[in-house]
């Protein structure tokens, strides 16, 4: 094998701290871990304002980060302004009827946002592949349109190895296309893939998926935790005797039946508990479907602030849509972590079978409600779920790094 030491790689990930943004994230601990272990690194990424929660995570490396001055294309006039008046509702439609029209006649998947910066991107990593000796590029995705750039690195530097790294399927982005916009998209995919080495999938059925579909090696690199993110201690003293339920994040498109069953369960535990539910969360949506007496909708939170809010609760509420069943993300083995038992309110999956299988919570369905309602009461006093020895080593950006390196070399 490879001397660990001679790797030198190129990560391109266009979300990037300081910007919160997940798939920046992902890369961001990655890279502190890599250079734990003495692995030459660049990093390529898209100049974004403001912070991110993971601006720590990068101080000792900034030097290694190079940034792309992105071009934001200007939104069209709908997509700017809520109308006050007659005169912008008639302005407001004219720009929609316009922007309905022009649609169809643009190339691909037009709302991807790395589409303007392509040619920028590819222009800065061939300039650090010619002056650096880099032998592994990563390119992050999505967004997906910039991933073009490995063919084309390919034809420039052809000893170089191509890896993509997908967080979600390309085709995704395929909802609202029309069927040549879906063909220039699935054939500029296979040009990608044509040219990679390896494909990096978050999850089993990814990996599966790019492997039988593609002919090309295909590794599985989970979402992880940080060891270092997590409290150092689990003392803290809860104030209140109600039995609180709480749910941190975003929302996922398509949950509407989770919440309502969400609610069926709360209704049904609150007749022999004291019951508050708090919803902690960083996008609107939903406002409607969360009315409830006992759920509250509370402000985003800073992580190391929301892990102190699981660590008082008594059960984390985790709701998956039917696309993402299979799909473990970093928060959720943040949530294993915390040792406090899931309820998840979604389909089954890979998810849910991992859940069930070590003991860590309860998958409420439909048919199951009031069978987990008591199940749910009964942990109250015996406190045997979750696992509590339940190894989560090998779902940290420590191990699965080491991990990546032995596959990168």
């Amino acid at each position: 094998m490879e001397n660990i030491n001679t790797l030198k790689v190129l990560i391109v990930s266009f979300y990037f701290p300081p910007y919160n943004k997940v798939g920046g994230r992902r890369w961001a601990k990655h890279c502190k871990y890599l250079q734990k272990e003495n692995v030459d690194f660049r990093v390529l990424a898209g100049n974004f304002p403001g912070k991110s929660s993971w601006d720590k995570d990068i101080i000792t490396y900034t030097d290694k980060i190079s940034r792309v001055e992105l071009k934001n294309k200007k939104a069209a006039y709908h997509f700017r302004k809520l109308p006050t008046n007659i005169f912008q509702k008639i302005v407001w439609k004219i720009s929609l009827i316009k922007w309905e029209a022009k649609k169809k006649n643009l190339s691909g998947n037009y709302n991807d946002p790395s589409l303007e910066n392509e040619k920028e991107f590819y222009l800065k990593a061939r300039s650090i592949l010619l002056n650096e000796n880099i032998n592994t590029v990563i390119v992050s995705c999505g967004p997906f349109t910039y991933s073009n750039m490995i063919p084309k690195l390919k034809k420039d530097f052809p000893a170089v190895k191509y890896v993509i790294d997908f967080r979600d399927y390309w085709e995704d982005v395929f909802t609202g296309l029309n069927d040549e916009q879906i063909k220039t998209e699935g054939d500029a995919q296979k040009q990608v893939l044509g040219s990679v080495d390896l494909i990096l999938s978050p999850n089993k059925e990814m990996e599966n998926f790019y492997a039988r579909n593609f002919n090309k090696q295909s590794y599985l690199l989970p979402h992880c935790i940080d060891a270092d993110d997590l409290p150092e201690t689990l003392q803290i003293t809860k104030r209140s005797n109600k039995i609180n339920f709480i749910y941190g994040g975003a929302f996922y498109k398509d949950i509407y039946e989770n919440i309502e069953l969400i609610k069926n369960f709360i209704d049904l535990f609150s007749k022999k508990n004291e019951v508050e539910v708090d919803f902690y969360v960083s996008v609107k949506g939903y406002e409607k479907e969360l009315s409830h007496p006992k759920i509250k909708r509370q402000e985003f939170l800073t992580t190391q602030l929301y892990f102190e809010k699981v660590l008082l609760a008594d059960f984390v509420i985790l709701i998956l849509p039917p696309n993402r069943v299979n799909a473990s993300s970093s928060k959720f083995y943040e949530l294993v972590a915390l040792r406090k038992p899931i309820v998840y309110f979604g389909n089954e999956g890979e998810v849910s079978k991992f859940i069930t299988k070590n003991n860590l919570g309860f998958h409420i369905t439909k048919e199951n409600l009031i069978q987990q309602v008591d199940a749910c009461n009964i942990n109250l006093k015996d406190k045997s779920i979750p696992d509590q020895s339940y190894n989560i080593s090998e779902n940290t950006f420590e191990y699965q790094t080491k991990k990546l390196i032995e596959i990168l070399n």
